[in-house]
């Protein structure tokens, strides 16, 4: 039985590197989670894995401080029609860094979000392959 050019048998999904990199990134930080517990061995795999994460809870984070600051600028207009524009600004933003980790994942390289990864770092050395 010989294997197919896409899988890896130094990996435990038996996925090559840059699909389950890929993969990881894919849903941020859920996918990121699952390769996380799932692959030891593929460094390329799990440090997605991790990218994913950090990526998807500095995401999720991002939004719960903005959806706060909705609550407490609501009924203040001008500041109301800037919130709304940050929000077209922090989703372009987000959309546009969530591309880049999907491209670079899949392209097997060891790319880092900007500020996200670096911080990240610094608070959650022991997660980081």
């Amino acid at each position: 039985m010989s294997s197919s050019p896409s899988s890896n048998p130094n990996s435990d999904t038996g996925l090559a590197s840059h699909i389950a990199s890929g993969l990881a990134a894919l849903v941020p930080p859920f996918t990121g989670i699952i390769f996380y517990f799932i692959e030891k061995k593929d460094s390329l795999a799990r440090h997605w894995a991790v990218q994913s994460i950090f990526f998807g809870c500095a995401w999720i984070a991002l939004w719960i401080a903005y959806w706060i600051l909705g609550v407490v600028f609501f009924h203040i207009p001008v500041i109301n029609a800037l919130y709304f524009l940050l929000a077209w600004v922090l989703e372009l933003a987000g959309f546009i860094l969530w591309l880049l980790g999907i491209i670079n994942a899949f392209s097997a390289k060891k790319w880092e979000y900007p500020i996200i990864s670096e911080q990240c770092k610094k608070f959650f050395p022991k997660l980081v392959p």
